[in-house]
Parts: C-alpha cells; structure tokens; sequence
C-alpha cells in the first residue's frame, strides 16, 4: 500500500512535459476561435511551448519535437512557408553541416590525435591546466574563425582525443569537462568579439536596417571582451573544474598511442582546413559569406576519392535528426517575429519591468534579464530577431539611448542556460557523445554566475567607459 504514494511524483513528472506540450498543441489548434486578428501570435507561442518543453525535459526525441514544430506551423498557415523553414536557408544551418563534416574528418584523418598530442604536451601537467588550454585555445581561435559551429567542429575532436591520450575514458567526468571546456570556451567568451557569433552579426545587420546604427569591431570588443570575455572564460575554467573534477592525466610518456593516420589524407585535409580558416579570416577582403565558404570546404572533404571521412559517412554518420533540429531552432525566432508574438511579448515585458528613466543600471541588468528570457523562448538567434524591433520603444521607456539598449542584448544572449539555444553546444554534444544533462549543469552554472558576478562588473565598466 505504501509503494503507490512513493511512485506519483514520478508518474506525475514523466507525464507532465507531454501534458505541457499537448495543452501547448491544442493552444495553437483553437486560437483562431478565441483570439481573433491576434491568433497567430497564440498560435506561435501554443507551438514554441510544445517544442522547447518537450527538447528541454528530453520527454522526446530532438528531431521529433522539430518536426512537430514545422507540421504544425505549416498546417496552421502560422507564417508564411519561407518563414517557417526558413533556418534550411539560413547560413547558420549550413555551417553546423559544415562543421560535422570537419569533426568527421578530422577524426578520421589522424588530425585531431596529432594536435591533441601537441596540446598534451603544452597543457598536460594537470587537468586544472588541460581545461584552461582548452578554453583559451576556443578564445584565440574565435578572432580567426567567425563561425562558432566551425570551431566547435574543429576543437571537439581535439578535445575527445586528448581525454584519450590523458586516460579520461567515455564518461568520465574528465572528458565531460575537456568536451565543455572546448564547446562552451569557443561559445561564450567569443561574444566579446563583433563577428565570432551569429547573434551578434544579427544584431549588426538588424541595426542597420532598422535605424542606420553601425557597431564598430573595436568598439564591440572595448565594450564587450574585457568582462563577456576574458573574465568569462577565467570564470568558466574556475567553474568546469568544480563541476567536472579529475585526477591528473597520464604522465606524457604513459598516454595512450595515437590513431594510426594516412600522412597524405593528412595533408589534404590540413590543406583544406587551412585554406578555409584563411579564406573565413578574411572574408572583410573577398567578401564570400562563412557559411558558403564552410560548405564549399565540406564538399571538398566528402569527395569520395580524397578519403577524408568514412565512405559511408553520409549514410549512417551523418546526424541528420541533430540538423532537423538545429533549423526549427533557426527558424523559431523568424516564426515569433512573423507572428507577432515578438511584439506581444515587448509590451508585455515592458509593463512588467517597471523602467524607471534615470535609474540607468537597473534598467541595463532588466533589459539584460528580458533577452536571456527572450533566449530561453527561442535560440539565442532569435533573441535578437525580436528584441532590435523593439529597441525603440524600450529606449523611450528607460530613457537610455539606443546604442546602450541594443548593447544589452549582448547580456542577454551570451547567458544560454540550456543546449536546445545554443545550435554549436548541440553540435559538441552530437560529436562527442555526451548528453544535455552535463552541459545543462554547466550552462546553467555558468548563467546564473554571470548574471551575478559578471553582470555588476559589466555595468561598472561600461560606466568607467562612459556608455551608461
């Protein structure tokens, strides 16, 4: 008798995000009878419910909840059909491919076991030090690589051979901590630099076309690095070591051999890659978009007689489910701005904060506090989707101007605190194995840090630098 009392918490939390996701469903089914000319924004949010609760409790299958997501905003007539598959012909989409295909061939090929050797021997002394050479190897490479997906796609592998090499087997919290230190490092930090993230370039291109604003690359990083980066990384190190601890690794002459590597498949591939981070460096001189650049060097790396990847690679390793998944979160954003709910959502948001004009670092930490919930609605692409429209109004509403308000979106979307925001932490996870629980620990810690400890010391250097 006693047994049934002990089991309803469980049943009732197992059958909970369903309930969620099915009362979100039946939302967007009936919003047509209930809210007239606003229906579409109900019918947005009811669809948005459905998906994230079902991706965030893991109730479902990533691809599952996509799909369902793209079903029911295309039979509802939600957006306009280039709207609601519009993350398939976002850049975006198509440097998370890109960058699978790298992952893939640079564990294939030997190159990710060669330069985990070299990291071993630079950072190899004690784990403490293997996560800060990870994080600050994300950092630097973020000045070269304008593509998160990118990154993360050439620092994973490196990061799973070193757990290897150092005797950090598949779950052990040593690799856990090395596969974070490598996904969240390039992440995150990065944010402090204009072109590294796509949400930043979306908040520059918004700008512009809205109101004729330009971010300059030096003012963006005097503004943003010095705490959203350097402090940021310091901070992850600090918190990936709590979170993820471990024995020191192998001494060098005891780590495990390498993966025996074809020299000339090798070659070709460093090549490639090389031509690629060079051609992404400069993109400010030819002009030819990351995302195409990443795919052309893709197909390069998938052509058969080159050897670079697995010859069934695209039939079975290929994580198809992950891409599904990774356009909704794409095209979310575009959806809630179509449907008006983005606008909806700015009222709303406004008369709960309670601006008060004068009172300028308190209206900067609620604006930061809107687009991190803004975030969690949708992927961070999305925050700034729906935020720059409404840039206008909320400098009206604080009395900050506007250059400040859409700075703020940078607090907001550098504060991921679960995977399904964040397309390049879905793609670490895919490449390594390792599932959302972990990151989600280390997301959130990170998150709840930032807003406490980076977000005050943010607003006193942005004060020291006169922009408050």
């Amino acid at each position: 008798m006693s047994a049934a009392p002990r089991r309803m918490p469980g049943l009732i939390s197992a059958a909970l995000p369903p309930i969620v996701s099915a009362a979100g469903l039946l939302l967007a089914v009936i919003a047509p009878w209930m809210f007239g000319d606003v229906a579409p924004a109900w019918q947005a949010g009811g669809l948005a419910l459905a998906m994230l609760v079902l991706v965030a409790t893991a109730a479902a299958p990533e691809a599952y909840a996509a799909i369902l997501f793209f079903a029911g905003a295309a039979i509802l007539g939600v957006a306009p059909p280039d709207t609601v598959f519009s993350g398939f012909h976002s850049g975006a989409f198509w440097l998370v491919l890109s960058g699978l295909v790298f992952g893939a061939a640079a564990r294939h090929a030997g190159l990710a076991d060669r330069l985990a050797r070299q990291a071993a021997g630079v950072f190899g002394t004690s784990y403490a030090a293997l996560i800060a050479g990870m994080v600050a190897a994300g950092v630097l490479l973020a000045f070269l690589v304008p593509a998160a997906v990118g990154r993360v796609a050439l620092l994973v592998p490196i990061a799973l051979a070193l757990a290897e090499r150092a005797g950090y087997d598949a779950g052990h919290p040593g690799r856990t901590g090395l596969v974070m230190a490598a996904a969240l490092g390039t992440f995150f930090p990065p944010f402090g630099i204009l072109p590294a993230n796509v949400p930043n370039m979306i908040l520059t291109g918004a700008a512009e076309t809205l109101y004729d604003h330009h971010f300059s690359y030096g003012g963006w990083l005097a503004l943003h690095f010095p705490v959203l980066g350097i402090v940021k990384a310091v901070l992850l190190v600090v918190l990936l070591v709590r979170l993820f601890p471990a024995p020191p690794p192998r001494e060098a002459g005891a780590m495990a051999p390498g993966v025996a590597a074809d020299p000339r498949a090798l070659g070709r591939l460093a090549l490639i890659l090389g031509a690629t981070l060079a051609l992404w460096a400069t993109d400010w001189l030819h002009g030819l978009k990351p995302a195409w650049v990443g795919l052309s060097a893709a197909a390069l790396i998938l052509t058969p007689g080159l050897r670079l990847v697995p010859a069934d690679f695209i039939r079975t390793g290929l994580p198809v489910g992950t891409l599904i998944f990774i356009a909704a979160m794409l095209s979310l954003g575009a959806v809630i701005s179509a449907a008006g709910l983005g606008d909806a959502m700015g009222g709303v948001m406004i008369d709960l904060a309670g601006f008060e004009p004068g009172a300028d670092a308190l209206n900067v930490y609620k604006l930061g506090l809107i687009s991190t919930v803004v975030g969690l609605l949708g992927s961070l692409h999305g925050t700034p989707a729906i935020m720059t429209p409404l840039a206008a109004r909320l400098a009206e509403a604080t009395g900050l101007s506007l250059d400040t308000v859409l700075m703020t979106q940078a607090l907001g979307f550098s504060t991921a605190l679960l995977p399904y925001q964040s397309p390049p932490v879905i793609v670490a996870l895919g490449l390594s194995g390792i599932g959302q629980g972990p990151a989600a620990r280390a997301m959130i810690a990170l998150g709840l840090a930032a807003m406490l400890l980076l977000w005050p010391l943010d607003l006193v250097w942005w004060t020291v630098l006169g922009r408050i």
